[in-house]
């Protein structure tokens, strides 16, 4: 089979706004400088309309967790390695083996390693990360960890751990596991060899490769999308900083930087808690605070994703649009309540999403 879409992440991601990507782009245009302070998985970037890695566009992404920035870091240095570990069948144990493993890595060492070291990753554990989320629906976060004498698996509340359940089946896959990167079959072609069939060759030579080409094809052209986006690693203020944001493009105004957020929903939200394995219910707040101080600044046009009545009245008070939207295929009864709010100088009459009419 063939991918035919490969600008998305190959993982799952809670609250993915992939479908709404369109109306983002439509509000804030072809902006000189994008800034994304809550990458996660990257839906709106990657689905951005217009040419990438141009000398006169910006690209600037932040994330807090240290998975998704060694994974994305592990992608542009080592595509091939990360798909390799990547490829794996969906097993029940080595989903609770993988995920305990890289529960320990993440709240070891790897987040200081990745910040003191620009040229450290671990492409085994970034293609772990991208299996394990894939093969489950939400977080990596539970009491179940691994005993550090037996190696046993065993319930240690208060411990970074993961829930022992079973791997995500409703569906053919997704992630890393989707259909489209499968490779057909079992034996691989092999020519008749001095009159033998290929089933008289070597043992295991005749088979395709456990490692899908797909996969790898994949991650290839994720590598070479971000090859010039900038990544931040930490708090989501230090990507909307005015020495960061207002780059020199802007101070030109070659045109204004075009800033989307979407933080964790927050408390007002109506929203369970541990969503997300980085979660807060109190940051979305702050980001509403950032959003009323510079709404009204023509150097910026800011899309502030989040639910129907999260943020009360205030961004429509000081001249914010909002715009409803509905995916598709979610998980909940609350999807009719996603909303996009869009800042003064966003583009005026933007194009709804497709799904507007039903979310209204």
């Amino acid at each position: 089979m063939t991918l035919k879409n490969l600008d998305k992440a190959p993982f799952p991601w809670f609250g993915g706004k992939s479908q709404a990507a369109d109306t983002v782009w439509s509000l804030l245009g072809d902006v000189p400088h994008y800034v994304e302070p809550f990458f996660g998985g990257g839906a709106v970037l990657l689905r951005r309309p217009h040419p990438c890695n141009r000398s006169s566009v910006s690209e600037t992404v932040n994330d807090f967790d240290g998975h998704v920035a060694n994974f994305w870091r592990a992608i542009a240095f080592d595509p091939e390695a990360t798909a390799a570990a990547a490829s794996w069948p969906v097993t029940e144990v080595d989903k609770h083996a993988r995920q305990i493993r890289l529960q320990r890595w993440v709240n070891g060492e790897a987040r200081d390693r990745l910040a003191g070291d620009a040229t450290w990753y671990d492409p085994v554990m970034a293609g772990w990360w991208a299996w394990a989320i894939s093969v489950q629906i939400g977080a990596i976060r539970g009491q179940w960890t691994a005993d550090p004498v037996s190696g046993r698996i065993t319930k240690r509340p208060g411990e970074p751990g993961v829930e022992r359940g079973k791997p995500a089946l409703s569906s053919g896959g997704q992630g890393t596991n989707r259909a489209g990167v499968r490779e057909p079959g079992v034996l691989a072609p092999v020519e008749p060899h001095h009159g033998r069939s290929r089933l008289d060759d070597a043992w295991g030579a005749g088979y395709h490769d456990m490692v899908m080409p797909e996969l790898v094809r994949w991650f290839r052209h994720l590598a070479a999308r971000l090859r010039h986006v900038r990544v931040l690693n930490g708090d989501w203020s230090r990507a909307v900083t005015r020495g960061v944001s207002i780059n020199t493009s802007v101070r030109a105004y070659v045109g204004p930087c075009g800033v989307f957020l979407d933080p964790p929903y927050a408390d007002t939200a109506s929203r369970y808690e541990d969503l997300y394995r980085v979660d807060s219910l109190t940051v979305a707040h702050d980001v509403r605070a950032w959003c009323l101080e510079h709404g009204d600044d023509p150097l910026y046009r800011i899309v502030l994703a989040g639910f129907d009545g999260e943020h009360g009245d205030e961004l429509a008070d000081a001249g914010w649009t909002t715009h409803a939207w509905k995916p598709q295929g979610g998980f909940g009864k609350q999807q009719h309540r996603e909303r996009l709010m869009a800042s003064p100088h966003c583009i005026a009459g933007a194009s709804a999403s497709l799904f507007d009419q039903e979310a209204s």
